[in-house]
């Protein structure tokens, strides 16, 4: 009996501190909710994300791996990576060689647009990858990038696939208002666009060069 006693005495006695120790549950959608803390993200380094691509580009890692960190540098828009891409265009690998030119035709700089040209012409990159890069070439949206394939198809000294695709491109893409390209016979390969002047209404093809004037119109009667 007096065993039953202490043990009723204890439990009422730390019922009262149980009570106060489980903290009062909470209803789902209730406004007493407190917010959740959020921490902000640490500030990031644009360099530091550069290097690290950078690196697991050059790295010996699976193919995957490369491929998308080459990737990735075409992502971040760093005209910095484009000379380390241009080293990428010559890997023996094509796969690698496809991705570094996809990076740089993702920049729309003036030396992306260089080393798509002379990828296009180099002798020793693969035939897949130069046409890959004459098919990107003209999303840098510029006129000197237009010249480029209009000058590169009437270019004899090219192989067949890259000549052909060359002219089908010239043939589709937009002609500058005002500019014609110089069809002489002695017009160098790597021929430019010239202004054409403006006839004057009273040039003609006679030998004096004019033209009599017109016959004034008969009046209505």
């Amino acid at each position: 009996m007096n065993r039953m006693c202490v043990r009723l005495a204890v439990s009422l006695c730390l019922f009262p501190l149980a009570a106060w120790a489980t903290p009062p549950s909470k209803a789902i959608g209730s406004t007493k909710e407190e917010p959740e803390l959020v921490c902000p993200a640490p500030p990031t380094n644009p360099d530091v994300g550069l290097m690290r691509a950078i690196t697991w580009a050059f790295e010996p890692a699976p193919l995957e791996v490369r491929t998308q960190a080459i990737e990735d540098l075409g992502l971040l828009g760093d005209p910095r990576a484009l000379n380390p891409l241009a080293q990428l265009c010559l890997d023996p690998n094509p796969l690698l060689a496809r991705a570094a030119v996809r990076a740089i035709a993702a920049m729309r700089h003036p030396r992306a647009e260089e080393i798509l040209s002379n990828v296009v012409r180099h002798p020793t990159v693969s035939e897949q990858v130069r046409l890959r890069a004459l098919e990107l070439l003209p999303y840098q949206n510029t006129w000197s990038a237009i010249r480029f394939v209009t000058t590169l198809a009437q270019t004899p000294n090219v192989s067949a696939a890259v000549g052909v695709q060359a002219r089908r491109m010239a043939d589709e893409l937009p002609r500058r208002p005002g500019l014609t390209m110089s069809t002489g016979s002695g017009a160098p390969p790597d021929a430019t666009y010239r202004a054409v002047e403006p006839r004057a209404p009273n040039q003609g093809s006679s030998p004096g060069g004019s033209m009599p004037p017109p016959a004034p119109a008969p009046e209505p009667k």
